[in-house]
């Protein structure tokens, strides 16, 4: 081989290897590799880091991952091992994680509940950045029933919600769904 030819191959072997190298810390350092960081939280919130189910979920609370059942609804079992998985509960556990999950939420304890439940779960009001109120959101929507089996603060509104959301056909209240939500 000419030494011509031979010192061009060097010299592109040289660059192709050097531009390898270059893609690789490229690629080592690129951002598409890791999990974009969220806003931070801001002051007074937690972020809802995953739902369990239509009124369960877990959030970073001062840096504490904490279980918070939301205060005054129910909806249909989805992960209750004891219980077969109710009519509406993937619907309810999903409209929950459209409406909080990786969110920032407040969270508000209720002065006539506890503070924690028998599974030592957070008991709370939960409103969104936008001061929606999600516990009654649910209701409202049809995808949770006021839970008046304890004492808490907004009964009357909450009944409310579900009179409205009911007498609509709105969620698990619908005719053809759930036998009317019963």
């Amino acid at each position: 081989m000419n030494k011509k030819i031979r010192w061009v191959i060097a010299i592109l072997l040289v660059i192709a290897a050097g531009q390898i190298k270059t893609r690789l810390v490229d690629v080592q350092a690129s951002p598409l590799s890791e999990v974009p960081s969220a806003a931070p939280t801001p002051p007074g919130f937690s972020l809802v880091t995953r739902t369990v189910d239509g009124d369960t979920f877990v959030a970073d609370v001062n840096g504490v991952e904490e279980k918070v059942r939301m205060v005054g609804i129910d909806t249909p079992e989805a992960v209750d091992p004891r219980k077969l998985v109710q009519c509406f509960a993937h619907e309810a556990s999903a409209r929950l994680h459209e409406l909080i999950n990786g969110q920032p939420v407040r969270l508000v304890s209720d002065a006539k509940s506890a503070d924690r439940d028998r599974y030592n779960r957070l008991l709370r009001y939960v409103y969104a950045q936008d001061g929606t109120l999600v516990n009654a959101e649910m209701i409202n929507e049809g995808y949770a029933r006021a839970y008046t089996k304890f004492k808490f603060e907004k009964p009357v509104e909450f009944l409310k919600l579900q009179t409205a959301a009911h007498a609509a056909g709105r969620g698990l209240w619908a005719t053809a769904t759930c036998n009317g939500g019963r």
